[in-house]
Parts: C-alpha cells; sequence; structure tokens
C-alpha cells in the first residue's frame, strides 16, 4: 500500500472514530447557574443556550460568569474532550473575546 492510500485510510479512520465520539448523546439533566458582574444578561443567556443546546455536552454545576468580553466557565466535565468542547462552542460568539475554562473533569 503506497503512502497516499496509508493516509486516506488513516484520516478516514480517525473521522468514523471523532463521529463516533460526537453522537454519544447524554440524557442527564444539568444544573446551570447564571451569575454576571455586569449587566449583558443577552450575552450570558446565549452563551448558557448553546451550551444546552449542544446534545454532546453533559455537564453537571455548571457556571457561567460574564464580565464585559471576558466569561469564565466554571463546573465539572465527564472528559476532558467534554471540557474542550463547551470552550470551543462558545469561541466564535460575538461579544466574548476572553474565555476561562476553569471545570473540572470528574473522577
Amino acid at each position: 500500500m503506497n503512502r497516499f492510500k496509508l493516509t486516506i485510510s488513516l484520516v478516514s479512520l480517525c473521522c468514523v472514530f471523532l463521529l463516533a465520539c460526537a453522537i454519544q448523546i447524554s440524557a442527564a439533566t444539568s444544573t446551570i447557574m447564571i451569575s454576571s458582574v455586569s449587566p449583558q444578561p443577552t450575552l450570558q443567556q446565549t452563551l448558557v443556550n448553546k451550551l444546552r443546546s449542544n446534545p454532546n455536552l453533559n455537564l453537571s454545576q455548571l457556571q457561567v460568569h460574564v464580565d464585559g468580553n471576558k466569561v469564565a466557565l466554571y463546573g465539572q466535565a465527564e472528559t476532558g474532550f467534554e471540557r474542550a468542547l463547551a470552550q470551543k462552542f462558545l469561541e466564535n460568539t460575538q461579544g466574548v473575546a476572553i474565555i476561562e475554562n476553569k471545570m473540572q473533569i470528574r473522577d
């Protein structure tokens, strides 16, 4: 097998693996607390709705703190992938410049 076919096979397997990871949908409920230092309930509500609408996130005790254009995430995630996905999911939101991900991974 030449390098090109091997590379295509490897990329295909990686894509299948990522798709399999993304399909796992959790029906667990989560608690999301909202607190804000600045009067921006619309930005904060947008962030909370984005996190709630993603079926691939199983976050518990999640707290979203908004201070101007800085967002801090606190709580617990099942895996490091979920922790990173929560941050990545919010990165391109208008009005958010800095995201501090202080979430913990459950033991």
